[in-house]
């Protein structure tokens, strides 16, 4: 479970951006002996803003640690903002999180040679205490390494195979270091196991990966799939992997591919595959009769809905995150909203599991029929006329139980709303046209 996630200096981020996921409920470090994390931790945050505002930036931001941590020496979490004027720039992260019911607070500073600073804390009684820290100021100085007294494990080991460009944590985490990968495997869990993004994909390719995980599940499962295809009055009535024949001559297209990718020699006996799964939706008619479709048949609205649906279910039954870059592509907002509101209710959400999500659906925004977003769960992204991006809460303005945010949203109260000026474009098309007054024929 993430408290709160902070990057600086990524991308158009020049300054620090900060996710704060705690309740005002928590006014400690740990709760209070009648609290749950799950009773203090904001389970939802929507990040709205303009079109290239940085509100997908704040995904990556949170999807780029993720990623870095699974896979030592990626090198993806080091992405400086282009008008950076310092000689030796870092990307800083930092995340505070709840592992086993632990406080954790691990810090992060990347440059474009390796990892300047990295430092974990625990705060297992409410008291910060010193879990490991590694400080590196430049490329060719030595590494300064401090466990804490409480650290236990194959700390010598980790350190000695840990490289400059990787986590100390990414590597303890795949060494199976006794002390550290349970807390890694908890972070990983905590900052994106699942990022969705609808900004750019092949429906075709995105729906078939999802259908397979649905059909490979647990039979005790089935019931769920068909109860999702349903639920959203898609028009499908189940759905099913069929194997069919591949044909001879892409059978042979596939086999030149594969001998050319071993030795060129065209010569060489290679045998490409004969069978392949296909996914089939199966549409009820009219008269009752069902008929098949093909993936490139359905909707957006379908890939949509089906992958980020399955995907929920998934980090709801985990406890983990879910980040979804744009939400309401091509999704009704009531399926929108149905989402959000699996992770708001507690009765549904009982394993401390969060969304993170971009959306332009300011539905979400509105009191109707009743107010689905806390001030706190909205944030807003912002760009100067510098190109600096800047994120900021609805909680930090006024707010009133009647108030109509969607309303206030559109009308510009919080800013983070495209500022449309049309004057180039008017006096563009007032102009006369370059070829007015020739024959068109």
């Amino acid at each position: 479970m993430i408290l709160s996630f902070a990057v600086t200096n990524f991308r158009s981020f020049a300054g620090t951006a900060e996710l704060d996921l705690t309740s005002p409920a928590l006014r400690t470090v740990t709760p209070r002996g009648d609290q749950s994390w799950p009773a203090v931790v904001e389970p939802v945050a929507a990040v709205y803003g303009p079109n290239a505002s940085g509100k997908s930036t704040v995904l990556d931001a949170i999807n780029a640690l993720a990623h870095s941590l699974r896979t030592p020496g990626s090198g993806r979490f080091y992405q400086p903002h282009a008008g950076t004027a310092e000689s030796d720039p870092c990307t800083e992260y930092h995340v505070d999180f709840v592992a086993d019911g632990v406080r954790y607070s691990y810090a992060v500073c990347a440059a474009a040679w390796g990892i300047k600073h990295e430092e974990l804390r625990s705060a297992p009684k409410g008291t910060s205490r010193l879990l490991f820290r590694r400080s590196q100021a430049r490329r060719d100085a030595e590494v300064d390494f401090t466990p804490g007294p409480s650290l236990t494990g194959p700390t010598a080991e980790v350190r000695r195979i840990t490289k400059p460009s990787m986590l100390f944590l990414a590597t303890a985490h795949r060494y199976g270091h006794d002390r550290l990968a349970p807390v890694a495997r908890a972070l990983l869990a905590g900052v994106g196991i699942d990022h969705l993004s609808f900004r750019e994909r092949q429906d075709e390719e995105v729906l078939e990966r999802v259908v397979m995980e649905m059909v490979a599940a647990p039979t005790s499962q089935v019931d769920l799939v068909k109860a999702l295809v349903q639920a959203a009055d898609l028009g499908i009535d189940s759905l099913e992997i069929r194997t069919e024949e591949i044909p001879p001559e892409v059978q042979e297209r596939i086999a030149r591919v594969l001998r050319a990718m071993e030795d060129g020699d065209d010569d060489t006996s290679v045998e490409a595959p004969a069978l392949r799964d296909v996914v089939v939706f199966k549409h009820r008619g009219p008269n009752g009769d069902t008929f098949d479709l093909p993936v490139s048949w359905e909707s957006s609205g379908t890939v949509t809905w089906l992958t980020t649906a399955w995907h929920a279910l998934d980090a709801l039954r985990n406890g983990t995150m879910l980040l979804v870059d744009e939400l309401d592509a091509s999704l009704h907002p009531a399926l929108a909203r149905y989402v959000v509101e699996l992770f708001i209710n507690s009765e549904m959400n009982t394993r401390g599991a969060q969304l993170i999500f971009s959306s332009h659906d300011t539905t979400l925004l509105n009191n109707s029929p009743v107010r689905l977003l806390d001030p706190r769960q909205v944030w807003f992204a912002e760009k100067d006329a510098s190109g600096i991006s800047e994120l900021f809460s609805l909680d930090d303005f006024d707010n009133r139980a009647g108030n109509n945010n969607e309303r206030r949203y559109l009308a510009g109260a919080f800013g983070a709303v495209p500022n449309i000026d049309d004057r180039l474009l008017q006096t563009f098309l007032s102009a006369p046209r370059e070829f007015e007054g020739l024959d068109n024929g």
